[in-house]
């Protein structure tokens, strides 16, 4: 039977968390998926526990020769897929056992969505409750993610699940080196396109040393920002998208340019 959920994993070097990750997507309770892992150039630790998969016809797994970053290797799963719906995964997070029923759901009751996220809970690198994303629950309809997002994103990545075709008409920008799913998300809300959230978690986002949240929150957080707004604005001017949403997305872009200058200014006299 033809799956109508494509699930889609990247893989760098997982090996800690990698089996806990893909054991709660064999725990599902909607089973009508096929899983496809992306291994970016891993080790052999993580090789290792991708074998342990490779006779389950529901999984596709396919090596890259060498590390090509997380953007490129989404775009060649969603390729890849066969699904009418195109499902995240990431290697270090835990899918609660009702998060594809529910989710496949709500886009089948709800023609006009075109993305269906969740909220998250929190969890650090032993499985323990870590809080939760105060914007993440804060933003729960798609008018307050709309308000929210030219500011920040306000969505968590692996909760999504999204139309395919939508996915194939717009891609993974892949200029965008740390928030491609930020960017995907405004281009989608910048030409009308509805994205929901479900108002529970189905996904146990995990905070770890090893994690792009932890990693990049060690950098200063304002120049990741100032570099994922620019592709964005760029292709924005160069297509004369000029409305008041985008008008937002400059504030943002401002707003976060003087944090910037001032956290600079802060690094340079301590």
């Amino acid at each position: 039977m033809k799956p109508l959920v494509s699930v889609i994993m990247s893989v760098y070097n997982g090996e800690q968390f990698l089996q806990q990750a893909i054991e709660s997507i064999l725990s599902q309770t909607y089973t009508n998926w096929e899983f496809i892992i992306i291994d970016d150039a891993s080790n052999e630790a993580t090789r290792g526990i991708l074998s342990h998969y490779s006779s389950d016809g529901r999984f596709r797994i396919t090596r890259q020769p060498e590390n090509k970053g997380l953007t490129k290797n989404l775009n060649a799963g969603v390729a890849m897929s066969k699904g009418e719906y195109i499902a995240r995964m990431d290697a270090d997070d835990i899918s609660l056992p009702n998060r594809f029923q529910e989710q496949v759901l709500y886009l089948e009751q709800n023609p006009e969505t075109v993305a269906v996220f969740s909220v998250v809970d929190l969890i650090d690198e032993n499985g323990k409750p870590a809080g939760s994303w105060p914007d993440d629950r804060k933003a729960i309809s798609y008018e307050m993610i709309r308000r929210i997002l030219p500011l920040r994103n306000c969505v968590a990545h692996p909760t999504v699940m999204i139309r395919k075709k939508i996915l194939q008409q717009y891609s993974y920008n892949e200029k965008q080196l740390h928030s491609q799913d930020w960017d995907l998300w405004l281009r989608l809300v910048n030409d009308g396109k509805r994205i929901e959230k479900i108002n529970k978690p189905l996904l146990l986002y995990r905070i770890h040393n090893n994690s792009v949240t932890k990693i990049s929150n060690k950098k200063s957080a304002f120049l990741k920002i100032h570099q994922s707004y620019k592709p964005y604005l760029q292709q924005v001017w160069k297509e004369r998208k000029l409305n008041w949403f985008n008008f937002r997305v400059w504030l943002g872009f401002v707003l976060n340019s003087v944090k910037l200058g001032i956290s600079k200014i802060k690094r340079s006299i301590s």
